[in-house]
């Protein structure tokens, strides 16, 4: 807890994606984290039983504003129909990490893929594009990691 009592604080966030620096985020990302379970029940050699709930499936979809028009444009641009734009050698390591100086974690997915959505207005005085991320969990099963 921090010395106004709030949990957490806001940072102007920087993002990486698979090395590409998308610079420093216009406002907060938006995350969304959904996992799917399978429920069971276990039973014991001595005939007690429990209930379990498996996860079998997560995922997260990760909305950033980025002011780096350029390099957002660039990473959108190169997609054509009928990618397969969730492939393997489409994803990529996404990192939002605060300043230094912050002392606040860093937010990593391992195995993101951009989606090809784009949120841009030219003739706005404030410059943003809006980009989307989608992640899955990587060879280990991490969704995500906070540090």
């Amino acid at each position: 807890m921090t010395e106004d009592g709030t949990i957490f604080k806001r940072y102007p966030y920087r993002v990486s994606f698979n090395g590409c620096d998308l610079g420093i985020l216009a406002g907060m990302p938006a995350i969304r984290v959904s996992r799917r379970c399978r429920e069971m029940r276990l039973y014991d050699d001595a005939g007690g039983d429990e209930e379990a709930a498996e996860i079998v499936d997560a995922r997260a979809t990760v909305e950033v504003t980025s002011c780096d028009i350029a390099t957002a444009l660039g990473l959108v641009a190169a997609f054509s129909v009928g990618d397969n734009v969730l492939a393997d050698e489409r994803c990529g390591e996404l990192v939002l990490a605060p300043p230094a100086e912050s002392g606040g974690g860093t937010l990593c997915f391992p195995r993101a893929a951009l989606l090809p959505d784009l949120e841009y207005e030219p003739r706005s005085d404030n410059h943003r594009a809006k980009l989307t991320f989608r992640a899955r969990p990587d060879e280990n099963g991490t969704l995500f990691s906070f540090a």
